[in-house]
């Protein structure tokens, strides 16, 4: 049964394999390779937190490898239990020498930990004592440090991380921005300059990152819901197009595709996708306000999740629809109202778009899906199809 196991995971059938490597306890429940293949699967499926109980008891054993404290450590890491993998990365480093990306993850899992009792400047320097001649820049380190602390709820040691940031590049518009979220929960949308700048430096990675490493599917599942209504539409807005992920979707529809967005960069990469057959530099309520009646479908996956007050979005939208036209969207699903949160981002209630829809808008069809992955879990997401009156 543990050859099953192994060949399973080898071949990537993950629910196989797991399956096997629990069969196999079931009838040897202290069985360590199967303690630790099982929680290799596991990481390999994402599951980091269901992961650290099973290599916990691998490496736990008299005679365990090294290598499965080092697979511990990392499981630790990706939960954010930063001390704890610190101590494991330590412990396996005295038995023998960490690789090299071993080691940076332990100088970071110890500086991370560091923040939340000492100032930014002592963890800094933890981590590069720890990582020695393989030390990344201070910065580097700073910036990634950061949005790991916001996705793990670190706030207090992400805003220190973040102050150490600013105060060495105060024109910075994207740290300037993500710190100033964390201590003003009212600020009802993300400033146009902080989101072509974030993603123009996000763009070269934007693809792999969301939908290869955090499951993004939104374009297409929004795509599917506008499908229900069996329309044509001659004049289709891709909102924030952003490299062109929904394009190949939308023109399933048939018309002329449009693309707007802030970032140059994403542009660029849209282009290169080649399925609009126009692109526009642009502010996504502006450009709708300047074509009044243009389009009969608008889609914004990904979009409204910058804007905490939607209302000047929904009137916008509706003066560039005729009667009976369609605006598809996505939204962070949130409890009530609109609400700021750490990753900068906005999430909505279903009452609060309905309610601020209702001027000009009939909800025909509504969704709710896994968004994306995050550090802490997956974030549920809501699609809609509104039809304008």
């Amino acid at each position: 049964m543990l050859a099953v196991a192994v060949r399973a995971g080898d071949e990537g059938r993950l629910d196989d394999a797991e399956a096997a490597f629990r069969a196999v306890l079931v009838m040897s429940p202290g069985h360590d390779d199967a303690l630790f293949g099982l929680g290799l699967n596991l990481m390999i499926a994402r599951r980091f937190s269901e992961a650290v109980e099973p290599l916990a008891r691998a490496a736990g054993a008299a005679d365990a490898e090294p290598v499965r404290r080092q697979c511990l450590a990392h499981a630790l890491f990706l939960t954010g239990a930063f001390s704890r993998a610190a101590e494991t990365f330590a412990a396996a480093d005295t038995v023998e020498p960490l690789p090299d990306g071993a080691r940076l993850t332990w100088a970071r899992a110890a500086a991370y930990a560091a923040l939340e009792r000492a100032p930014a400047e002592a963890a800094l320097e933890l981590y590069a004592r720890i990582a020695g001649p393989l030390a990344e820049p201070l910065e580097t380190v700073a910036n990634e440090g950061f949005g790991v602390l916001v996705a793990f709820q670190r706030l207090d040691a992400a805003r220190a991380l973040g102050a150490w940031l600013e105060a060495r590049d105060p024109t910075n518009v994207v740290r300037a921005h993500e710190l100033r979220v964390l201590v003003d929960p009212d600020i009802d949308r993300a400033p146009p300059a902080y989101v072509e700048a974030l993603f123009d430096d996000f763009a070269e990675r934007f693809d792999r990152q969301l939908v290869d490493m955090l499951g993004y599917d939104a374009p297409k599942l929004l795509s599917d819901l506008v499908a229900r209504q069996g329309r044509r539409f001659e004049r289709i807005l891709d909102l924030g197009c952003g490299t062109g992920l929904a394009a190949p979707h939308l023109r399933s529809f048939g018309g002329r595709l449009t693309g707007v967005d802030l970032s140059a960069a994403m542009l660029a990469k849209a282009a290169e996708r080649g399925d609009h057959d126009t692109l526009v530099h642009t502010e996504a309520v502006a450009f709708m306000e300047d074509h009044p009646g243009g389009f009969d479908l608008i889609v914004a996956a990904d979009v409204l999740i910058y804007f905490g007050d939607l209302a000047p979005v929904f009137a916008a939208a509706a003066g560039a629809l005729p009667t009976g036209g369609l605006l598809a969207i996505s939204t962070e699903l949130g409890e009530r109202g609109w609400r700021l949160l750490s990753s900068a981002r906005y999430a909505h209630g279903d009452n609060y778009v309905r309610k601020t829809s209702a001027p000009w808008f009939q909800v025909v069809e509504r969704e709710e899906i896994p968004l994306r992955r995050e550090a802490t879990g997956v974030t549920t997401g809501c699609l809609y199809v509104l039809k304008r009156l």
